[in-house]
């Protein structure tokens, strides 16, 4: 009899976690839209960034679901990712958006570790609101909200974003 009890929880749980992850995106089977190399300090060529959507003609190329992916060829220490992310942030959202989301921001940066050649950073957004981080697969950090995800998002796409160029060229559609 328990044994029995013990499958049927087995089972009623496999379930749940199945029909919990149904609805998450198929990331990895997302079409890459757009591409952009990724500059230091507009010279130095550190990577390529691309944007990935089911549906690359979609009317608001940031909704989600939707990956933007990082591709690096050299060594990036991870503090750097932190300490440029917050100041981008801070740069492109009202003072009061910013103080609100700050230990939010803060915590999610924290996760951010040191690069090398071929690594590759994944910010997966999906229609839940979550924003995950992964390095080469591996979940880093979780943060939840659209109110953030916009935020974090205005490093690279806001008015006053990380580099024009590479916000025009992931803005557009790339056959």
């Amino acid at each position: 009899m328990a044994a029995q009890a013990s499958l049927t929880l087995s089972l009623a749980l496999l379930a749940s976690l199945t029909a919990a992850s149904a609805g998450a995106a198929d990331f990895d089977g997302m079409t890459r839209c757009s591409s952009a190399n990724v500059k230091a300090l507009k010279v130095f060529n550190v990577g390529q960034a691309s944007l990935f959507r089911a549906d690359c003609a979609a009317a608001d190329p940031l909704a989600p679901p939707m990956r933007l992916a990082f591709g690096y060829n050299r060594e990036v220490p991870g503090d750097a990712f932190a300490k440029a992310a917050r100041k981008m942030i801070e740069r492109n959202v009202s003072e009061d958006t910013f103080e609100a989301l700050k230990a939010r921001i803060d915590a999610f940066n924290s996760h951010y570790r040191t690069t090398r050649d071929g690594d590759r950073y994944t910010l997966d957004y999906d229609d839940d609101q979550s924003m995950v981080l992964r390095l080469n697969g591996e979940k880093l950090a979780e943060e939840q909200g659209e109110d953030f995800a916009q935020a974090y998002f205005s490093i690279w796409f806001g008015d006053d974003p990380y580099s024009d160029d590479l916000k025009e060229e992931l803005l557009s559609v790339q056959p």
